[in-house]
């Protein structure tokens, strides 16, 4: 148990920086000065945004084997994990309606059904449900079959009465799906990031965590550790790589290419956060990680849900009929930068609403609350 804390100490560290950086590029000042990297790709492409969501996943396959692990080492026999599973991914999805819900009003009528957490809950149930009634390499075979699949239905399945000749944003598989299962309830007409068909190269990046997590604990030695996991990371960084060279990176449909790409950076940068924690024992430098890594999805919803209502006007004589984030951003953090460019104010403010959550999740360590989901 207790290499299993140390290297969960790590793991939160990891979760904790991503979240950080989840709410940092949802959350600026202003949408219309963002710094490019923090900006999502249009369509290919990756930027340093586009890396967090499926960081976040791996991480979330990472910590399977140590939770199944703990869960058997505390049951006195043996433990169905199907109802487990099952609640969790049903409390992600509900959770990310209520985002959305938060998000639509007053108009609920047309609240968008696709999500983060919601594709977060419908991975996390299938990937959990395959690391435990399957070993190593049939997870591995699994996840290469879901991104291979993945492309064959988009590159190679007609659809709406016409043949694929290329896949865009406005002619693609994925988006015809979610049209005619949501309607217009997605992220944009016609195509949500979120929707349906993404679901199965998520599943396999989670399983690329799950194989990392599975690593880790069966072997202790740190070098060892460290060292697996920047040769699998740099090769699934490589083989993206070439791949897309016929089969962009593309963040909004998933792409093969994207999930190895992202799933070998996750695991490159899991493997510094081992160097760094455990080998260099700079834990005290990731304290603020560390706090949010371990309320990750309370801090994350929370921290959604707020910034959704902040951008919401209050009454028309509170804040001059702007929204609190509006006036907030205007008033103070646009002087502060007055002789800088727009994207400093809005990325100062970004942080600062960052900090309003590590302080958050500091309050939560102290008093020793953990809100599991």
């Amino acid at each position: 148990m207790t290499a299993d804390r140390r290297h969960l100490a790590s793991l939160d560290a990891f979760r904790g920086a991503t979240i950080a950086a989840m709410i940092l590029v949802n959350n600026p000042g202003d949408w219309g000065a963002v710094f490019p990297p923090l900006a999502h790709a249009d369509w290919n492409g990756c930027t340093v945004a586009d890396v967090v969501f499926p960081f976040f996943v791996f991480i979330m396959g990472c910590a399977m084997p140590f939770a199944f692990a703990r869960r058997d080492a505390q049951s006195a026999g043996p433990w169905r994990p199907g109802p487990r599973i099952t609640l969790r991914a049903v409390t992600l999805i509900a959770l990310g309606l209520a985002l959305n819900l938060a998000a639509a009003l007053p108009a609920a009528a047309s609240m968008r059904v696709p999500g983060v957490l919601q594709r977060l809950g419908l991975a996390y149930f299938f990937a959990a449900l395959i690391v435990r009634s399957a070993g190593a390499a049939t997870q591995g075979a699994v996840a290469i079959a879901l991104v291979i699949g993945h492309w064959a239905l988009l590159t190679l399945v007609p659809f709406g009465g016409d043949v694929v000749r290329e896949v865009t944003r406005a002619h693609n598989l994925a988006g015809f799906l979610d049209t005619r299962i949501f309607g217009s309830h997605t992220l944009t007409p016609g195509f949500d990031p979120e929707g349906l068909l993404g679901t199965a190269p998520t599943v396999a990046t989670a399983l690329a965590g799950a194989l990392a997590g599975q690593w880790l604990r069966r072997h202790a030695d740190h070098g060892r550790q460290i060292l697996g996991l920047v040769i699998g990371g740099v090769a699934a960084i490589v083989i993206g790589l070439a791949w897309s060279t016929v089969w962009p990176i593309n963040k909004p449909l998933w792409t093969g290419s994207y999930a190895l790409l992202t799933s070998g950076l996750a695991a490159v940068t899991l493997a510094a956060c081992l160097y760094a924690i455990d080998v260099r024992g700079f834990a005290r430098w990731a304290r603020p990680f560390l706090w949010l890594g371990v309320n990750p999805l309370a801090i994350y919803f929370c921290a959604e849900l707020v910034g959704h209502l902040i951008e919401r006007p209050l009454l028309p004589y509170v804040f001059g009929g702007l929204a609190p984030k509006d006036w907030v951003f205007w008033r103070v953090f646009t002087p502060i930068g007055d002789h800088a460019r727009g994207e400093w104010p809005s990325l100062l403010f970004a942080l600062v609403y960052v900090g309003c959550w590590v302080g958050a999740a500091a309050v939560l360590h102290r008093r020793g609350i953990r809100i599991r989901v």
